[in-house]
């Protein structure tokens, strides 16, 4: 898949800078499948979001170092941070996308759940995130593919104890009123077999963004980067040169 760059970075306005945002212990690597497709449409830098003790840590550190007129692409966690990012640097957003997210809170029963997973991991040597966990982030359907489950703990055991730990303990505040102060061009895509993220979350997100537009994915989990790459990416490409062409 290819895509004439000139119409999106034209002399007469900065380039524009594709920045990816993975999600919860997740790596660059997320993107490994996107990667030649993206290229194809602008530059792309990685961000992480693998320091920092609250979400606003995160979006606060990548704030300050986006190039000039980029489109940030979060996923899960990352929409989370992408959106905080969004909200204190407007001037340098071009559009925003947002991949099998939401704005709504954690809540009791999810911090509850993290705290008693994160007194447990503490006793014990990290050796990455369960079987079940890695399992439920896929396509029902996909559940017994190997490939993918190895992808998963790969990046997971990559980053670490020490990062699991950390983003396990966040917390994530409802954003659902700040939504409407993120006035640049929105592209929100959830997945109709998402086990973590409900579509009507990203309903929520879409309504609450002036200027968006949701896709739901068919046959696909929650991890959308690596189950169905071609087709974000297809999504991606349509949707900036309607934008920003």
């Amino acid at each position: 898949m290819s895509a004439p760059t000139s119409t999106l970075n034209s002399p007469a306005v900065p380039p524009l800078t594709l920045l990816l945002i993975p999600g919860f212990m997740c790596d660059a690597s997320l993107w490994q499948a996107m990667l030649p497709a993206l290229s194809a449409i602008a530059p792309v830098r990685f961000a992480d979001i693998n320091e920092g003790g609250s979400i606003e840590a995160m979006a606060v550190r990548i704030a300050a170092t986006l190039p000039e007129r980029c489109v940030l692409i979060g996923f899960s966690l990352g929409g989370y941070v992408a959106r905080r990012v969004a909200y204190l640097a407007p001037d340098k957003l071009a559009g925003l996308v947002l991949l099998n997210t939401s704005a709504r809170a954690s809540t009791a029963q999810e911090l509850s759940r993290n705290q008693q997973q994160i007194s447990m991991s503490q006793l014990y040597p990290f050796k990455g995130q369960t079987l079940t966990a890695l399992k439920r982030a896929l396509h029902p359907d996909r559940t017994d593919d190997a490939a993918l489950l190895a992808h998963l703990q790969a990046m997971s055991l990559n980053l670490g104890k020490e990062v699991f730990l950390r983003q396990l303990g966040l917390v994530r505040h409802d954003g659902h009123a700040e939504l409407a102060q993120i006035t640049c061009p929105g592209l929100v895509i959830s997945s109709r077999n998402d086990q973590m993220r409900a579509i009507e979350e990203a309903g929520k997100l879409t309504n609450g963004l002036p200027d968006s537009k949701l896709h739901i994915l068919e046959d696909c989990g929650h991890m959308s980067p690596l189950e169905q790459p071609e087709i974000v990416c297809q999504l991606l490409r349509d949707w900036l040169q309607s934008k920003l062409a």
